[in-house]
């Protein structure tokens, strides 16, 4: 009898690491296959509580879900602050601006400053997240939703879902709270 390889042995390993690592949260795009928005709000509310598993019961602010679906292939565009396209900090003015009538400043630093700082148990939709993409600053911004996920313009993806107990999220966590 042969004994087994040693690659054969490293190749599961790596595969079962692999596909753990796969099976974690990780960013969700929102625009469908088709690129365009849906309307139905049946449909919106059946897409947005499967994408963060939740029942459907739980998606109650179906203005901020449709916003969101509206924007859903808007590209990422730095600057941006309208259906033209938009960035993390745009894409947050327009959904506290049009949702919860609160204006904000415009850029992710001054957004920063502006919150009243949370612990992430205490978030409430509508609350901002703040993250790091390289460096030691704050300079990305998203919108929390619920669930542990939050909404934001990437500049690679454009509107994304990503959740805050995802391994590369709280990497880049840096801080989260609401408008003042």
């Amino acid at each position: 009898m042969h004994p087994k390889p040693l690659f054969c042995s490293f190749s599961l390993v790596f595969v079962l690491l692999f596909s753990g690592l796969a099976a974690r949260a990780q960013t969700i795009p929102l625009n469908n296959n088709s690129g365009a928005p849906l309307t139905s709000q049946d449909d919106i509310i059946a897409k947005y509580a499967r994408l963060m598993d939740v029942p459907k019961d739980n998606i109650v602010n179906i203005r901020l879900y449709n916003l969101i679906e509206q924007y859903s292939a808007t590209p990422y565009k730095l600057g941006g602050n309208d259906e033209n396209g938009v960035d993390c900090s745009g894409f947050s003015c327009i959904i506290e601006k049009q949702i919860f009538g609160i204006t904000i400043p415009r850029t992710t630093t001054l957004q920063a400053g502006a919150i009243k700082i949370k612990n992430v148990s205490d978030l409430e939709e509508g609350d901002l997240i703040f993250l790091k993409l390289g460096g030691t600053k704050i300079n990305h911004v998203g919108v929390y939703l619920q669930n542990g996920y939050f909404v934001h313009a990437t500049s690679n993806l454009g509107i994304v879902l990503d959740n805050l107990d995802d391994p590369d999220t709280q990497e880049r966590f840096m801080s989260c709270g609401s408008i003042k």
